[in-house]
């Protein structure tokens, strides 16, 4: 019965997508909502996949290489000493044209570049989630304080040029911009709260609408300033069911599948040989232990006897059939410099010794832990953990919960051991360094000084070898502190129709791709 439930459930859903689907429309699949579409508070891949092709910053990421390369700004020059950026503008680009929005000047300006990244300063987090993607630049300390509102180091040259000038040497400033977009102050004025879900830039297809848990529609931008796109729009399919994807895929109802069912990995690859694709990954996946509660709070042992007491290559080579890296190194994927660590290796003698040193042998007098993980993510890798902890006398309970509370909630006390990742956008140690363990800024409430020394020297170290030995030390820190337990490194996979042609994807992963490249045969 069940099954056969399921069954006319898909078909519903095939109905539906076949009647929508236009031969100029991407059809793409998403596992979650993303939470919100608002441009200063993007924290998710789910936001991120969104905002990407709407919106833009000075720079951006190339599809295929992941390079830094000139979007908003068409070109830049860099002072000798490194503290002074020259921005010169485009000339020609327009903000979207949307109903209920009046422009005065449809223009991208300098002076729109100066109101969308000072919002990004502000303390106030129902504003801004990200001041550290400006607050290189000098002045900044000042402003986010709510000293000023006079940000010394952004300098208006003209309506095309704008100077930045940094604090301090800063190695990845030109990469924390990708993220800094430019939206137009006229759109928060007219749309207000409604700017969250409805997002107004200077990308290449605009928004049309959203029903929630159903589907997310683009539409091309006829005035993109580097040409409309070929394809008329995109429709993000709600697809939290890897198996319904699936048989979307099969029945030509998405034209790119990028998650796939638990155990099925190597059928899907003979079946469809000749649209699936893999690449190494920068993505990590880790379980998180919350550093500022007990029973992890300051007791290193019990942090690193869980660690001991997985077996990585059983959960990612075995049962979830070679779909990541197994987790044997560092925090870092295996390809960035400073990766090559000691992890981790399997050994349940010497995570019972460490349980015991702990002060819990066999697991005496440690209360059941949950380990909390998010309701996109797949069941078995959890229950493997559960398993795998039980053998040293750990009790462990799971709660799966709902992707549109859970990101919030795993940075609440309660939560003292979940699932997690990060996805990193370029091959550099501080896209995971700077993010998730520099001033307890991550859920895991991670803040050691050493650490955040070495990482603050890092950031303004300008020469590449000498940053790599600062990052290298960093990391061995980090791992004998064991604020992880590292899972594994993702690969990106995924099927891509054969009519679809240049869909770019880089270490990145998919979610960074640029729709507007495509063209659908």
């Amino acid at each position: 019965m069940l099954h056969r439930r399921l069954l006319l459930i898909a078909a519903a859903v095939l109905a539906l997508v076949g009647s929508a689907s236009a031969a100029g429309t991407l059809n793409y699949p998403i596992k979650a909502d993303p939470e919100h579409l608002d441009a200063w508070r993007s924290t998710t891949t789910a936001t991120r996949q969104i905002l990407v092709n709407v919106l833009e910053g000075l720079t951006t990421f190339d599809g295929n290489s992941g390079d830094i390369i000139p979007a908003l700004a068409e070109s830049w020059d860099i002072s000798d000493d490194g503290l002074t950026y020259t921005f010169h503008l485009r000339h020609g680009v327009l903000f979207h044209a949307v109903p209920g929005v009046t422009y005065a000047d449809r223009e991208m300006k300098a002076d729109d570049v100066l109101w969308s990244l000072k919002r990004f300063l502000t303390e106030d987090t129902s504003i801004s989630e990200h001041p550290e993607y400006v607050s290189a630049v000098s002045g900044s300390d000042a402003v986010l304080a709510g000293e000023t509102d006079e940000w010394a180091g952004f300098e208006i040259v003209d309506d095309y040029t704008v100077k930045l000038t940094l604090g301090a040497p800063n190695h990845r400033f030109l990469a924390d911009l990708v993220n800094a977009y430019v939206v137009p102050q006229e759109a928060l004025e007219a749309l207000g709260s409604d700017l969250s879900n409805k997002p107004v830039g200077t990308g290449a297809f605009l928004f049309d609408r959203w029903t929630r848990d159903d589907q997310l529609v683009l539409k091309a931008n006829p005035d993109y300033w580097d040409g409309r796109p070929s394809l008329d729009g995109v429709t993000f399919w709600n697809v939290p069911d890897d198996t319904t994807g699936l048989l979307m895929y099969r029945q030509g109802d998405l034209d790119v599948l990028v998650s796939f069912p638990d155990g099925q990995l190597q059928s899907i690859k003979n079946e469809f040989a000749a649209d699936y694709h893999e690449g190494a990954g920068l993505n990590v996946a880790y379980w998180g232990f919350k550093m500022t509660e007990p029973p992890f709070a300051d007791n290193v042992k019990l942090r690193q006897a869980f660690n001991y007491a997985i077996d990585r290559d059983l959960i990612w080579n075995v049962l979830m059939e070679g779909g990541r890296v197994p987790g044997n190194l560092g925090v870092l994927p295996p390809d960035m410099p400073a990766a090559n660590v000691q992890g981790y290796a399997y050994d349940l003698e010497k995570a019972k010794e460490l349980l015991a040193e702990a002060g819990y042998p066999n697991g005496q007098g440690l209360e059941p832990i949950t380990l909390f993980y998010y309701g996109s993510s797949s069941d078995a890798p959890n229950i493997a953990v559960q398993d795998m902890l039980a053998q040293i006398g750990v009790q462990i309970s799971l709660q799966k919960e709902d992707n549109s509370t859970y990101w919030s909630h795993v940075g609440e006390p309660d939560v003292k051991l979940f699932l997690s990742g990060w996805s990193s956008d370029f091959l550099d140690p501080s896209e995971v360094f700077d993010f998730l363990f520099a001033h307890g800024r991550d859920d895991t409430k991670y803040d050691v000084a050493a650490v955040n020394d070495l990482l603050d020297a890092a950031r303004a170290e300008s020469d590449p070898v000498a940053r790599e030995a600062i990052y290298l030390q960093a990391h061995e820190l980090i791992m004998a502190d064991a604020p992880w337990i590292v899972s594994g490194y993702s690969k990106v996979s995924y099927l891509v129709k054969p009519n679809i042609e240049n869909f770019q994807v880089s270490a990145a992963g998919t979610y960074r791709s640029p729709l507007w490249t495509i063209e659908k045969k």
